[in-house]
């Protein structure tokens, strides 16, 4: 007569520990996982919403500075003429003023125009459109370098933008990077952990047949009859 519970029996609930465990941590591997690949997608999302506003903050000087390149380009190359000359507001003012002390000199001496007189005129005129010449070309020179200033702005602005773009690509590549490294990782846990409980179930099914095969106790000295047997 045989009493207690059998090895086979013992062999199948500790096969079942052992798949409940293995469950469990391959389920926490594969939770450690996602909780990875929800962390680096947030991050990811961060990132793009960083630089999105970085190019929108950098958009204005990098249209000042695409009209002011096109600015440049297009006057770089045109000379100055005399119509530049004559815009200067006062260049009209000075030339009647000197006109008019001409003009009082020569009626202060009777209307009698010597031949220093028509120099001094003549001299004067040329005298006088040379200066404003100088003036309208220094006044253009200043134009063209504060077109070439507002082109570097923009230039400025848009090596900003790269670089914030760049950095923006190094950091989501190194995220992904370190997000497939951690899915290989928990995917090889998984394949360990599945591993293992089979090794654990084959070794506990293993000492089940070595069991079954010998007699773990004896009733004989319990009054017992010595065939009865129990198998543990």
């Amino acid at each position: 007569m045989s009493f207690g519970v059998s090895a086979a029996t013992w062999a199948m609930v500790g096969a079942g520990t052992a798949l409940a465990g293995t469950v469990l941590q391959s389920g926490a591997a594969s939770d450690a996982a996602q909780a990875q690949t929800d962390a680096t997608n947030a991050s990811i999302g961060e990132q793009r919403r960083q630089f999105d506003l970085t190019r929108e903050d950098y958009a204005p000087y990098r249209e000042a500075g695409k009209r002011g390149l096109a600015q440049y380009e297009t006057e770089i190359g045109q000379p100055v003429t005399a119509a530049d000359v004559m815009q200067d507001p006062g260049y009209q003012f000075g030339l009647t003023q000197g006109q008019t002390a001409l003009d009082r000199k020569i009626a202060a001496m009777g209307g009698r125009v010597s031949g220093a007189a028509l120099k001094a005129a003549s001299r004067y005129g040329t005298d006088y459109a040379t200066t404003g010449y100088n003036a309208a070309y220094q006044r253009r020179q200043d134009r063209l370098n504060r077109l070439a200033a507002l082109a570097g702005i923009g230039q400025s602005a848009t090596g900003s933008s790269a670089q914030a773009g760049m950095n923006m690509a190094n950091n989501v590549s190194g995220m992904l990077t370190a997000q497939g490294d951690a899915s290989a990782a928990s995917r090889l846990a998984q394949g360990n952990i599945w591993g293992g409980a089979a090794n654990q179930i084959a070794a506990l099914y293993g000492r089940n047949a070595q069991k079954t095969t010998q007699p773990v106790n004896n009733w004989a000295g319990w009054g017992g009859d010595s065939t009865d047997q129990w198998y543990g």
